[in-house]
């Protein structure tokens, strides 16, 4: 019974968050399949409980980028599954999903350290396939889930193979750096694997400082930083001639996910509004003896993955 109400009453709070037209910014009006904007008469379907909040013209723009995205996704063996990021030892990823795991449960500590034990509510940008969300949902927070990939397998609609109930989960496509929700919404914004997808860095904190209440945080997990701008542009070509010589195609450079810097993180976060804080950057020595190892290995230096904690100032 006690989760049948709990059921209930995260379907009510999917139904009051506060969507707003992606072309004017009015507030939309849930009707029986889809979003209305009264303003300028648009609908806005909802597909499988994905609201698809996208504005057409950069719809078709990133199409062909999300393509690609999603073919090397899938030959590189990534799929929903339950239970994530928790995964058996002979996953194909357990590596990886063992450090987001890690991440993920320090990032949160740090967030409760802060905003108490909740219950948050919590939009997570860059959503993916959802299983951040799910765990949050499973924490007892209210959860909004955003990102532009609708995969089956691996983006937002897969979340009804995650979970037993998806529609407890307020889903849209939408991109993080215009977010078709009202201010102030948000104790926690969560950006998990996804912040170094954002063209427009500055831009896209900005969007995010924006539907985030005061005192509310943004907690940044699973993005990679370098040092130095040419070690992160190394791994990037690196990439790119992979995927050209696997799939015989000329890959665009802005078809490439990025990454962040290290020098530039403190500017990039304060002038959009935040104050940031960052969470496991090895020490002077480790740091260097790791480039020295990387270099001999790899013959350039590779990404860290630290956990930033950023307050909204103001």
């Amino acid at each position: 019974m006690k989760d049948h109400a709990r059921g209930l009453e995260a379907r009510e709070s999917t139904s009051r968050v506060g969507w707003c037209c992606p072309y004017c910014s009015a507030s939309l009006e849930p009707r029986p399949h889809g979003l209305y904007c009264a303003a300028e008469g648009r609908w806005f379907a909802t597909s499988h409980g994905v609201h698809r909040l996208l504005t057409e013209e950069r719809r078709r723009e990133v199409l062909p980028f999300l393509e690609l995205y999603q073919r090397v996704r899938r030959d590189q063996g990534w799929k929903v599954e339950p239970g994530l990021p928790y995964v058996a030892p002979e996953h194909p990823h357990s590596t990886i999903w063992r450090m987001r795991a890690a991440c993920f449960r320090m990032g949160l500590e740090m967030a409760t350290g802060i905003l108490g034990r909740g219950p948050w509510r919590v939009l997570d940008a860059g959503a993916g396939c959802g299983w951040a969300s799910a765990r949050l949902w499973e924490r007892g927070h209210r959860v909004v889930a955003v990102d532009t990939n609708l995969d089956p397998d691996d983006g937002l609609l897969a979340a009804e193979r995650l979970m037993s109930d998806p529609s407890v989960i307020a889903r849209a496509e939408a991109e993080m750096d215009a977010l078709p929700l009202e201010p102030g919404l948000f104790d926690l914004v969560l950006v998990a694997g996804a912040l170094h997808h954002a063209p427009r860095l500055v831009r896209a904190l900005v969007e995010l400082r924006r539907v985030t209440r005061r005192g509310g945080l943004l907690l940044v997990l699973d993005s990679p930083v370098y040092r130095r701008r040419q070690d992160g542009e190394a791994m990037v070509a690196a990439r790119m001639k992979e995927i050209g010589d696997r799939y015989g195609l000329a890959v665009p450079r802005e078809s490439q996910s990025g990454y962040l810097v290290l020098g530039e993180l403190d500017d990039a976060f304060s002038s959009a509004g935040w104050k940031v804080e960052m969470h496991g950057w090895p020490g002077p020595f480790r740091e260097r003896l790791r480039d020295v190892l990387e270099r001999v290995r790899r013959g350039r230096r590779t990404a860290r993955f630290p956990i930033l904690l950023a307050r909204r100032d103001g």
